[in-house]
């Protein structure tokens, strides 16, 4: 199927990032206007030109989601207004992001959590930062942004650079289009099981123009919640548990390529499955469910498998071992044979 996006916008300013909410404030939930331009001029208090246009608005337009025009699927933004048929009207993400940013209670994570679901190139560049090392920019952090590239499978994507002398965010997308689409909008589009290939407005290609002065500011919004994590020489991480607690451990998911999943992430998964309250958790149990979805076809011994792995993992600072207990029969085997180990907590490292 074939996905047509406009050209990206975002707030006008990275200090602005209330600019959205505030916006939504003064909006109806349900809007009487026969156009974005309409709402614009009706409702918001944007200069006016001796033409009649609209001056400064751009980044109203990045509110608006998906409409069927022209007979192609149109997606504008992070769907905070929706289309009817005879009306346009707040999602009720919008209105829960209004509410929360009148009480001032973490509506900049709601915003960023919007980003992560509906904004396909926000998706797209927080996919190629967590499923690579990090983003390397040639001095600071969102500095000579069209230089910042992430490696992925051997190939170098230069996400910020609106070029084509270089693979760019367009041949990302080409690649990883389906992920970045993501199964939210695939869901609220009835998107069945069919290929996505996502393409511009009025060329094949999506317009790239300042892409590098757009995407900075949910950038800077990512930043500013304390998702980037500096790795030196340049590259910046991200702090996987940090997101995971401001959007959820779902859309979190939804960002991660196949096969990219690291072990201790599932390995915190299961831990939530089978561990009780306290953070402890049978080390036999949750240590076959790990084998099977990470190293399945390993021919030693499982409770070899289970106790090289957690003792490599100590060794190594994947986690720390901070408490052992023993058990029940129904727990199965401690860790390393001792019955004093059958429950063990573990405290894993940050990010």
């Amino acid at each position: 199927m074939n996905i047509h996006i406009t050209v990206d916008r975002f707030w006008n300013d990275t200090s602005s990032i209330e600019r959205w909410p505030d916006i939504l404030s003064k909006l109806p939930e349900k809007i009487e206007a026969k156009s974005k331009y309409d709402i614009a001029k009706k409702y918001l208090s944007y200069p006016i030109d001796e033409k009649g246009r609209v001056l400064r608005s751009d980044e109203f337009y990045g509110l608006f989601g998906a409409e069927l025009k022209g007979g192609k699927t149109i997606i504008s933004g992070a769907n905070f207004v929706g289309k009817g048929e005879e009306e346009y009207f707040l999602t009720k993400e919008a209105l829960q992001l209004r509410e929360a940013y009148k009480k001032d209670s973490k509506w900049e994570q709601m915003l960023a959590k919007q980003l992560m679901i509906y904004s396909i190139r926000a998706r797209a560049i927080v996919i190629g930062i967590l499923n690579s090392e990090g983003i390397c920019f040639p001095e600071k952090f969102l500095q000579r942004n069209r230089e910042a590239y992430v490696e992925i499978e051997g190939e170098k994507y230069y996400l910020l650079n609106p070029t084509s002398s270089v693979k760019n965010l367009n041949e990302f997308l080409k690649q990883y289009g389906e992920y970045a689409l993501g199964p939210y909008w695939r869901n609220e589009l009835e998107i069945e099981e069919e290929e996505i290939q996502i393409l511009g407005t009025i060329k094949e290609e999506p317009s790239l123009k300042d892409i590098g002065t757009y995407l900075k500011m949910p950038l800077t919004l990512f930043q500013y919640l304390g998702w980037f994590k500096d790795k030196d020489d340049g590259v910046f991480g991200l702090n996987r548990e940090k997101i995971k607690a401001d959007i959820g451990e779902e859309v979190f998911a939804s960002l991660l390529l196949n096969d990219t999943m690291e072990d201790t992430d599932i390995l915190k998964d299961l831990i939530q499955k089978y561990g009780d309250t306290r953070g402890y958790f049978p080390v036999e149990i949750v240590g076959e469910n790990l084998k099977q979805h990470i190293a399945p076809d390993g021919a030693e011994s499982i409770s070899k498998w289970i106790d090289s792995y957690f003792m490599e993992g100590i060794k190594n600072g994947k986690f720390k071992l901070v408490d052992t207990e023993q058990g029940q029969p129904r727990h199965g085997r401690g860790l390393l044979g001792d019955k004093e180990k059958q429950l063990i907590k573990l405290r894993f490292q940050e990010g």
